[in-house]
């Protein structure tokens, strides 16, 4: 960062010795004019140059300029979310975000259908409360772009389902071999969004969010990653009843209008063991 001194220099060539009057330095009226003048030209110079650069920092950043902001409005957005009805009013998050990553804009490859994603910020909270998440804010626009929203089960939740997986004895010495542990899934999903919201209700909600005019919902077509074929879904199917995650690789492919040519969003819901999980926008495994 320039100081007054240097930025004034740079800009017109005044030396030090134009702007300090050292002793009994004489200076003639002509002259105390110029100088006069050539400072206010200077300034005006200046200020047009720290314009030129706020302007070119909105232009990179937008509405959002940096992490502390990015938690804040990723907040705000949640709010707005929840307004809309796409998520229970109960969402929310315990203290500062965990982690805030910066992300650059980059053109996504053949299983990203070569999207375009913004410059943005994901904001996080894991670990300090029922809720987690990962929210992902455009810093330009001040959407956000995808979130993954989790939920912890209560206590008095029972489990559905439960997996057994192997952990290492010792993680640090695996030929101590591995014990077999049972670990338990439940079916909170109205923990995170509405119970009685269908997918078109939330598909309309998120297109008038993110400033779409409409939306479709199309066949889910993934050779790559887990090799299935599901046709598109009745938009009248209440959300809560989709297909779960864990048993059937199952999600929902859904194309905005003025969104990106041919690249869809996703919608998802996850079933880990210990976490139920709601995934929404342009992030997902296959991508």
């Amino acid at each position: 960062m320039l100081d007054s001194l240097a930025l004034l220099r740079a800009m017109n060539g005044i030396h030090e010795e134009d702007v300090v009057m050292a002793g009994n330095t004489y200076f003639n009226e002509r002259k105390l004019t110029h100088l006069k003048t050539k400072r206010i030209v200077t300034l005006a110079l200046a200020a047009a140059l720290i314009l030129a650069l706020s302007v070119g920092a909105w232009a990179a950043y937008g509405k959002v300029a940096g992490p502390q902001e990015a938690e804040r409005v990723a907040l705000q957005e949640l709010e707005v979310w929840k307004e809309l009805g796409l998520i229970c009013p109960e969402v929310s998050f315990e203290g500062p975000a965990t982690k805030i990553v910066e992300v650059e804009e980059e053109q996504g490859g053949g299983y990203w259908y070569d999207r375009l994603f913004p410059h943005s910020y994901e904001v996080r909270w894991y670990g300090t409360g029922k809720y987690n998440c990962n929210l992902s804010v455009d810093t330009q626009s001040g959407k956000l772009n995808y979130a993954v929203i989790g939920a912890l089960p209560d206590e008095t939740d029972e489990p559905v389902d439960t997996v057994v997986s192997q952990q290492p004895i010792d993680p640090h010495d695996l030929d101590k071999g591995f014990d077999s542990i049972t670990l338990y899934v439940y079916d909170n999903f109205d923990d995170i969004v509405p119970a009685d919201l269908t997918v078109d209700d939330f598909c309309s909600r998120l297109a008038e969010y993110w400033g779409f005019t409409g939306y479709r919902i199309g066949d889910t077509v993934d050779e790559l990653w887990y090799d299935t074929h599901w046709e598109a879904i009745d938009g009248s199917t209440r959300l809560l009843d989709l297909p779960q995650f864990t048993s059937t690789n199952y999600y929902l492919t859904v194309f905005f209008d003025g969104d990106q040519e041919g690249a869809p969003m996703y919608l998802e819901l996850d079933n880990y063991p210990g976490n139920s999980t709601l995934i929404l926008g342009n992030s997902h495994p296959i991508g």
